[in-house]
């Protein structure tokens, strides 16, 4: 709790991440509200709804296109998804970075005001940010958080300092599994240290391998079509493998854009690995991968299938690359092995140890079954005493950039590192780099 006016206020904590936004006061376990990064936006006349600035590209690896200056914006959990005619699909952040800050506070102010139903002007705001995040973006979110929003103070945090604070621990090698992106950040006494800090843009790898093993005819089926929900009238259901039995919304197709109808496949290939993905726990191998029993799926068209051992060839890109691949994209993103030894071989002989009992797991894309285990053997071969902190709770290993906020922000120590209106108002943008370390 901090003290403004006589009242106790607690803080607000705020995670912005690829996929989602998390908001929360400080001391509680859960965010109480967690909205998409997502937004879908159509061109209109000016008609007093949510304006957005000139440019906001989009997230996926199309061209990107700047988005009109009077865009209304569809937040939330009745945005993206709901079929809008000619609507395009925007996302602020590229790499875990924010790269476009219009939407930006428009996102916050539907977590804040629309879903959390509070006023940001009466509350403390702690703010996550990547261990990669550049000066200009923390000096352009604090002074988004004090011009638009009025915070009476703010702070801006690591994640993988928070991370380590979420388990319960001073020093940790954080290993943190997102949706855009993979990162290995040594924490030493809350502090990280830059030269041991990694990542790569793993997970958008594995995502494109689950969409290849999808798309594509085996000799046991043929390509799926990830056709979403939004755009099927109605399906009749059919035996596994059968060839599906559905009708298209043809009103719908024409007006369908490119950037949503992506979008959509991409969620649907999200949902098929949640659901059915896994890893080996002691590394490939093709015996274990076909003893392991098969998995059935539906896909919104009505197509079901059983998936054997090619559910385990998704999780698989996380840990070994195959020659071949390599030999076709020399610019591949690094797995999870190559970017531990890159992390480890930067930091002091005599820390390696200390971050090896250590090591937390955290992030939604690491919740895939058998991925802890299979850390853990990768780890256990070069370092003879592993400890890996990995919450079997998936919002404790989902939200936990989140939770070490709350944790941090609730601290009565604390207290004494947030920026107060009055000093941001004195010291300007330069005081975000000198407090928020």
């Amino acid at each position: 709790m901090v003290n403004y006016g006589g009242d106790e206020v607690s803080a607000l904590v705020l995670d912005i991440g690829s996929s989602s936004v998390r908001a929360g006061y400080a001391g509680d376990d859960i965010p109480k509200a967690i909205i998409p990064s997502f937004y879908g936006y159509k061109a209109t006349t000016g008609d007093g709804d949510v304006q957005m600035g000139e440019n906001a590209p989009e997230i996926f690896e199309s061209t990107t296109k700047p988005t009109p200056s009077d865009a209304k914006l569809y937040l939330g959990q009745n945005g993206p998804s709901i079929w809008r005619e000619g609507m395009e699909i925007g996302n602020p952040l590229r790499d875990a970075l924010i790269f476009d800050f219009n939407p930006v506070p428009a996102l916050i102010s539907h977590a804040l005001v629309d879903v959390m139903r509070v006023n940001p002007s009466e509350h403390p705001i702690l703010v996550t940010e990547p261990a990669w995040n550049t000066a200009a973006n923390r000096e352009r979110m604090a002074e988004i958080m004090f011009e638009e929003f009025h915070v009476p103070a703010f702070y801006i945090a690591n994640t993988g300092v928070l991370n380590a604070f979420a388990a319960g621990k001073g020093s940790a090698l954080v290993i943190d599994v997102g949706h855009a992106m993979a990162s290995i950040t040594p924490v030493v006494d809350g502090f990280v240290l830059r030269k041991g800090m990694v990542s790569s843009a793993l997970p958008k790898l594995v995502q494109a391998h689950a969409r290849h093993i999808l798309s594509n005819p085996t000799q046991t089926r043929r390509g799926i079509e990830l056709l979403p929900h939004q755009l099927i009238a109605n399906k009749l259901p059919v035996e596994p493998g059968a060839l599906p039995k559905f009708s298209l919304r043809e009103d719908r197709i024409s007006g369908t854009t490119e950037s949503w109808r992506v979008w959509c496949e991409s969620r649907e290939v999200d949902e098929w690995i949640q659901s059915v993905a896994g890893v080996l726990d002691q590394g490939w191998n093709d015996q274990a991968a076909a003893s392991r029993p098969a998995r059935q799926y539906e896909f919104p068209t009505g197509y079901n299938t059983y998936f054997g051992p090619e559910r385990y060839q998704v999780g698989e890109q996380f840990f070994f690359h195959s020659p071949q691949l390599v030999a076709q994209n020399p610019n591949l993103p690094k797995n999870i092995p190559t970017l531990l030894s890159e992390s480890l071989r930067a930091c002091d002989p005599d820390l390696r140890q200390v971050l090896m009992g250590n090591v937390v797991l955290t992030g939604g894309g690491s919740l895939f079954p058998g991925f802890a285990d299979r850390l853990e053997a990768e780890l256990s071969r070069n370092f003879p005493h592993v400890k890996i902190h990995a919450p079997g709770n998936p919002i404790e290993r989902r939200y936990g950039g989140w939770l070490g906020g709350s944790i941090l922000a609730s601290l009565g120590t604390f207290h004494q590192l947030w920026i107060s209106r009055e000093e941001w108002q004195e010291h300007g943008k330069p005081i975000v780099g000198q407090r928020c370390k």
